[in-house]
């Protein structure tokens, strides 16, 4: 498959995965990248734009030939660009590779944001700590900056207790903030009806041009929690006529369209370019163009 430019003249659709890595000619000259600014999830917490997330679709959990150096080299080289948000989880099982490569990068890590998730078996208040724990452990690092709840439980009961055991988390200072991935309005109604005075700061679920869920989108926002996108390039046709003429008109592609209509809605995003650098500043340099009105209600309507 071909992640197509505006210049690409046949339909291509990124597959159904939480993250891919796609080969791709852009078509237009590659700008130093310039991202867009952060994210304000909690107080006194920022979220970079854009995040680097699985490394490559075929890396099933992180398992698969070369998927190790795949994780390791991806990180080294978001890192080199000037991304500085990364984006992982115990289920990827790539922890202690990213974290290798965090070390050998020699970036401060005051500058880096790292979110992780974590999916306690059993869904304990206990068990949800032991993994944050473990997932510290594995990156290396002494604390983090965001843990989601990688997917709801069974009951409402299961995830209040989960939820606790982040909420407790947070207190020992482990990390900066905690959320939650996944979660529909119903799950998120009926948290926070039993949690209110810890809201989630990010709910991270499947987001793009090709596939939303509005209502929960809206939910969010009415609540003050920061609708994060993975897989921002799923069910993307890039060769579409309405992307086409944006990406022409700004000078950009029509991924980094696709990518740039995630964050004007106000969600930021953890994309996958793989191992490839221009495919990562493709990705990491969306803050050099805005989209008006007109062109955002149009994308909208794909």
């Amino acid at each position: 498959m071909i992640r197509a430019s505006f210049t690409a003249a046949v339909a291509v659709l990124v597959p159904l995965s939480h993250a891919v890595s796609i080969p791709r000619g852009l078509g237009v000259e590659l700008r130093d990248p310039v991202q867009p600014p952060s994210f304000t999830i909690a107080p006194g917490v920022e979220m970079p734009a854009v995040s680097i997330g699985h490394p490559d679709a075929n890396c099933t959990h992180g398992r698969g030939p070369g998927c190790a150096d795949a994780a390791y080299n991806m990180t080294l080289n978001w890192l080199s660009i000037g991304g500085r948000g990364i984006d992982t989880a115990f289920a990827y099982d790539n922890q202690a590779q990213i974290g290798s490569a965090i070390k050998a990068s020699g970036v401060d890590r005051s500058t880096l944001f790292i979110t992780t998730k974590i999916m306690p078996s059993p869904c304990t208040q206990e068990a949800a700590l032991a993994a944050v724990k473990v997932d510290i452990q594995q990156l290396g690092l002494e604390k983090l900056d965001l843990v989601l709840h990688h997917f709801p439980c069974d009951t409402d009961a299961e995830n209040e207790a989960v939820w606790a055991g982040l909420v407790q988390a947070k207190q020992l200072g482990l990390t900066r903030t905690i959320g939650v991935s996944h979660y529909s309005v119903q799950n998120l109604q009926a948290l926070m009806a039993t949690t209110p005075t810890e809201t989630p700061s990010v709910n991270q679920c499947q987001l793009s041009v090709g596939s939303h869920d509005d209502a929960t989108i809206a939910f969010c926002k009415s609540k003050g929690i920061t609708y994060e996108s993975f897989s921002p390039l799923r069910s993307v046709n890039l060769a579409d006529n309405r992307l086409v003429a944006v990406a022409q008109a700004h000078g950009v592609s029509t991924a980094q369209v696709a990518l740039r209509w995630v964050i004007q809605l106000g969600c930021p995003l953890a994309t996958s370019p793989g191992e490839n650098t221009e495919y990562a500043k493709e990705d990491l340099g969306i803050g050099n163009f805005t989209l008006t009105s007109a062109e955002m209600s149009t994308i909208s309507a794909i």
